[in-house]
Protein backbone atom coordinates (compact mmCIF):
# COMPACT_ATOMS: atom_id res chain seq x y z
CA UNK A 1 0.00 0.00 0.00
CA UNK A 2 2.46 2.70 1.23
CA UNK A 3 0.14 5.54 0.24
CA UNK A 4 0.94 8.30 2.71
CA UNK A 5 -1.20 10.76 0.74
CA UNK A 6 -4.46 9.23 2.05
CA UNK A 7 -5.38 11.38 5.05
CA UNK A 8 -7.14 9.85 8.02
CA UNK A 9 -10.53 11.57 8.23
CA UNK A 10 -10.71 12.37 11.93
CA UNK A 11 -9.16 11.84 15.34
CA UNK A 12 -11.20 8.71 16.27
CA UNK A 13 -10.08 7.05 13.03
CA UNK A 14 -6.46 8.02 13.75
CA UNK A 15 -6.75 6.51 17.23
CA UNK A 16 -8.08 3.26 15.74
CA UNK A 17 -5.11 3.08 13.34
CA UNK A 18 -2.70 3.76 16.22
CA UNK A 19 -4.30 1.03 18.34
CA UNK A 20 -4.21 -1.43 15.45
CA UNK A 21 -0.59 -0.61 14.73
CA UNK A 22 0.40 -1.23 18.34
CA UNK A 23 -1.38 -4.58 18.18
CA UNK A 24 0.49 -5.48 14.98
CA UNK A 25 3.78 -4.57 16.66
CA UNK A 26 2.94 -7.03 19.44
CA UNK A 27 2.06 -9.67 16.84
CA UNK A 28 5.45 -9.16 15.20
CA UNK A 29 7.23 -9.79 18.51
CA UNK A 30 5.44 -13.16 18.78
CA UNK A 31 5.69 -14.02 15.06
CA UNK A 32 8.48 -12.01 13.35
CA UNK A 33 7.22 -12.45 9.81
CA UNK A 34 7.35 -9.88 7.01
CA UNK A 35 3.57 -9.46 6.77
CA UNK A 36 3.24 -7.96 10.24
CA UNK A 37 6.17 -5.60 9.70
CA UNK A 38 4.75 -4.58 6.32
CA UNK A 39 1.36 -3.76 7.84
CA UNK A 40 3.02 -1.77 10.63
CA UNK A 41 5.07 0.23 8.08
CA UNK A 42 1.97 0.84 5.94
CA UNK A 43 -0.04 2.09 8.93
CA UNK A 44 2.82 4.33 10.06
CA UNK A 45 3.08 5.79 6.55
CA UNK A 46 -0.65 6.54 6.61
CA UNK A 47 -0.32 8.18 10.03
CA UNK A 48 2.62 10.25 8.77
CA UNK A 49 0.19 11.89 6.33
CA UNK A 50 -2.76 12.19 8.72
CA UNK A 51 -3.94 15.75 9.28
CA UNK A 52 -5.62 14.62 12.53
CA UNK A 53 -2.19 14.04 14.11
CA UNK A 54 0.25 16.70 15.29
CA UNK A 55 3.25 17.51 13.09
CA UNK A 56 5.53 16.05 15.76
CA UNK A 57 3.66 12.73 15.81
CA UNK A 58 3.57 12.63 12.01
CA UNK A 59 7.36 13.09 11.95
CA UNK A 60 7.82 10.27 14.45
CA UNK A 61 5.53 8.04 12.36
CA UNK A 62 7.53 8.85 9.23
CA UNK A 63 10.81 7.83 10.91
CA UNK A 64 9.25 4.71 12.41
CA UNK A 65 7.81 3.73 9.02
CA UNK A 66 11.32 3.77 7.57
CA UNK A 67 12.57 1.59 10.42
CA UNK A 68 9.68 -0.87 10.09
CA UNK A 69 10.28 -1.15 6.37
CA UNK A 70 13.87 -2.16 7.17
CA UNK A 71 12.53 -4.65 9.73
CA UNK A 72 10.24 -6.08 7.03
CA UNK A 73 13.18 -6.50 4.69
CA UNK A 74 15.23 -8.23 7.39
CA UNK A 75 12.33 -10.59 8.20
CA UNK A 76 11.94 -11.38 4.51
CA UNK A 77 15.60 -12.30 4.28
CA UNK A 78 15.28 -14.57 7.33
CA UNK A 79 12.28 -16.30 5.73
CA UNK A 80 14.22 -16.78 2.48
CA UNK A 81 17.08 -18.36 4.44
CA UNK A 82 14.61 -20.64 6.23
CA UNK A 83 15.34 -19.16 9.64
CA UNK A 84 11.68 -18.36 10.30
CA UNK A 85 8.50 -19.65 8.76
CA UNK A 86 5.85 -17.26 7.51
CA UNK A 87 2.73 -16.91 9.64
CA UNK A 88 -0.04 -18.82 7.87
CA UNK A 89 -2.91 -17.52 10.03
CA UNK A 90 -5.74 -15.58 8.41
CA UNK A 91 -5.19 -11.83 8.59
CA UNK A 92 -8.34 -9.84 9.39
Amino acid sequence: MNDATIPLPDAPRAEAIIAGTLCLMSCYVQHPVPLYAERVADNLNRMAGAAALTPELRAICRRLAERWDAIRQEAGQRVERGEIVGDQRAFH
